[in-house]
């Protein structure tokens, strides 16, 4: 028995191995044109990233800025890599993003545009964002605190908190009756697995098999009805839609993919440990459910890299 599960796991490494491969003399081409009406879209900004392995268990990347000709088409040169991200916008358009696994030296990625959408009443607070907070209300997070014992060894799951989110406000309380929506205190070591909403909301939550290219232009319209709590994470979301304790205002959380595990001390002579979640948020704040994040100027480093971080990303 263990001479089979040995053989499967080598069996499973060298195939994880093998995925990260990098091929040489990569050439990338693509068109960039308009959603709707198939033109090509001339002097679009194109970022596009190479990954390769510095070893084993280390990727990074190579950058390429471009610029779309009067055919709509780019084209990158990269010395190695195994997989390919390319990023796009345009004035007047909603940028773009595509994640794309190599399986030889040569690939195509083409990418559409859908016309951008004005939404001013629009809030949007994304993990790229410079925020500075106040301690104890640090922005797009939810998070259960446990905090260690007088001496500093142990942690006392007597003593655990919870920050839930306040969308309107966009800040982490302590209070929960500030907030709109929280994880469930579970006394012990490890992640919280169950969101709670604030007894008037609820959420639906958003799966990445659902999600094309990225929550964060996608899913736009939020649900009227449906809503519920609690709810356990399955490890599957990309993201919830949110209906706020005010039962009639909506908003959308955009998961990222690495989960929180840290420990700080506490300034008293103990310690303590937190776990959850970071998350970009958008709300809307004229009462209405459209969610349509209209903000096209984005870096295209960030939504590749830092904000695809969100659950619908591959992995490079």
């Amino acid at each position: 028995m263990n001479k089979v599960y040995f053989t499967i796991t080598l069996l499973t490494f060298l195939a994880a191995i093998a995925s990260c491969q990098d091929r040489k003399n990569i050439v990338v081409t693509g068109k960039v044109i308009d959603e709707k009406t198939g033109e090509p879209i001339t002097n679009a900004e194109v970022v596009v990233l190479g990954w390769y392995m510095n070893n084993i268990d280390d990727a990074s990347f190579a950058k390429q800025n471009l610029t779309t000709d009067k055919n709509g088409n780019f084209k990158a040169r990269f010395v190695k890599g195994h997989q390919i991200d390319v990023a796009s916008k345009a004035k007047g358009y909603q940028p773009t993003r595509s994640y794309n696994e190599l399986n030889k030296n040569e690939i195509v990625v083409n990418l559409k545009l859908a016309r951008q959408r004005d939404n001013p009443t629009l809030k949007s607070l994304l993990t790229t964002d410079n925020i500075s907070a106040e301690p104890g209300k640090e922005p797009t997070f939810l998070r259960v605190r446990i905090y260690g014992d007088k001496d500093g060894k142990e942690l006392d799951f007597k003593k655990a908190e919870t920050f839930g989110y306040d969308f309107k406000s966009q800040t982490t309380h302590s209070d929960t009756t500030q907030s709109d929506i929280w994880f469930r205190i579970i006394k012990k070591e490890e992640q919280p697995t169950t969101i709670v909403a604030a007894p008037n909301g609820g959420i639906i939550p958003i799966l990445n098999k659902d999600v094309n290219t990225s929550l964060l232009y996608e899913k736009t319209i939020a649900p009227t009805s449906g809503y519920f709590s609690p709810y356990r994470l399955k490890g599957d979301e990309a993201g919830f839609f949110v209906l706020c304790r005010d039962g009639k205002s909506y908003g959308k959380i955009i998961l990222e993919q690495s989960e929180v595990d840290l420990s700080s001390p506490d300034g008293k002579g103990s310690f303590y440990k937190e776990f959850g979640n970071n998350f970009s948020s958008i709300y809307q704040t004229n009462g209405t459910n459209d969610l349509s994040y209209s903000v096209s100027d984005i870096d295209l480093e960030d939504f590749l890299v830092t904000l695809g971080t969100d659950r619908a990303k591959k992995k490079p």
